[in-house]
């Protein structure tokens, strides 16, 4: 090869590599400021800590919460509820009665199908993952059944379709730290989805760059998956015989997503990181802010993205979901949680 070839090729290689770091600071919000966006009124009410996926059943307005102390990886977490309509806003303790070995709950799914109501919940333990489902009955939960499989690899979200169907996101292909770490920094896409049919599991969608949150549209013809690394959402077409999810778009997000939570009318709401090395920082050290934001996707044109949230992370840091509700006035409010701090945010309109 001659020196100029030589020289043209390394360019290009440096070029790359320029541009590669570039795209990864960018989409990590490295460059984006943050200054207090809110129409709400704020309410900081105290909780378990890591109170990581929220969701609401909008006929009884009761809040169901995933929560553990997620810089403690060995402690045991729970299930919470929270009545909407009650002024205390008081936090009730729905799986203490259990005494659930290695209780890590992670994202949840609530299911309403044929009069029943349930609720479906990600446990992590040390040797496996679990998908573990609750049918709610008044202010209590009924354990019913486990799942579990070799595909629940790094479960992040859930979405229950069916007493006893649900995808499931593994934001990772592996639970092996280094690999993490090095597919992280690469945005190397080796997450996947993964649909488990009552009986066994399959993998429906892979090579995706850390999917996250997981929701249905309204009208049961679209599956959103969260990309928190490549800062967007992929909208799959979920294939009636098969379950396959066949990808129709990917959108772009103002922020990198975490959690979907749906809107009455089909919009979507996500809890977002503005800032992911900040978040990283924070993970670390509860002292180190990371900023929060939520933003509200028009289920008929996903790229007319509306911010109704931003802190700079001294409100509440690391927001990974935020809830939608309705008053008694018909105002949309939000409930937001977090990785990991011990507190959740109620937003309510005036």
């Amino acid at each position: 090869m001659k020196r100029s070839q030589k020289f043209l090729l390394s360019l290009i290689i440096i070029v790359g590599i320029t541009y590669f770091i570039a795209q990864t600071l960018i989409k990590a919000g490295v460059f984006s400021s943050v200054s207090s966006v809110s129409d709400y009124h704020e309410t900081t009410i105290k909780a378990y800590p890591g109170v990581e996926d929220i969701t609401i059943d909008s006929e009884s307005n009761k809040a169901y919460l995933s929560a553990q102390d997620r810089r403690n990886p060995k402690s045991t977490g729970a299930i919470f509820s929270m009545n909407l309509t009650d002024s205390s806003k008081k936090l009730v303790n729905l799986t203490a009665k259990f005494k659930l070995n290695e209780f890590r709950p992670h994202g949840i799914s609530f299911l309403s199908i044929q009069g029943k109501k349930f609720l479906f919940v990600i446990s992590h333990k040390d040797a496996k993952n679990d998908i573990l489902k609750f049918e709610i009955l008044g202010d209590t939960l009924n354990y019913i059944s486990k799942y579990s499989s070799t595909d629940f690899v790094s479960p992040n979200d859930i979405l229950a379709v069916s007493e006893n169907q649900f995808f499931i996101t593994n934001d990772h292909g592996t639970r092996s730290k280094w690999q993490i770490l090095f597919s992280d920094f690469l945005r190397i896409p080796s997450g996947n989805v993964v649909f488990y049919d009552g009986k066994l599991s399959k993998i429906v969608s892979e090579k995706l760059i850390y999917p996250n949150g997981i929701a249905l549209s309204a009208d049961g013809k679209s599956i959103y998956v969260a990309s928190t690394l490549e800062k967007g959402i992929y909208v799959f077409a979920p294939q009636t015989q098969t379950n396959y999810l066949e990808e129709k778009d990917f959108v772009g997000t103002l922020y990198p997503p975490d959690n979907i939570e749906m809107t009455k009318n089909g919009d979507l709401i996500i809890g977002c990181h503005p800032k992911l090395f900040a978040f990283m920082s924070h993970r670390k050290n509860a002292e180190n802010k990371s900023p929060s934001a939520v933003i509200e996707l028009d289920h008929n044109d996903l790229e007319n993205q509306k911010l109704l949230y931003l802190n700079d992370g001294s409100t509440l840091s690391g927001s990974s979901v935020a809830a939608p509700f309705f008053s008694k006035n018909k105002q949309q409010n939000l409930l937001i949680g977090s990785v990991f701090e011990p507190k959740i945010i109620l937003l309510q309109k005036n």
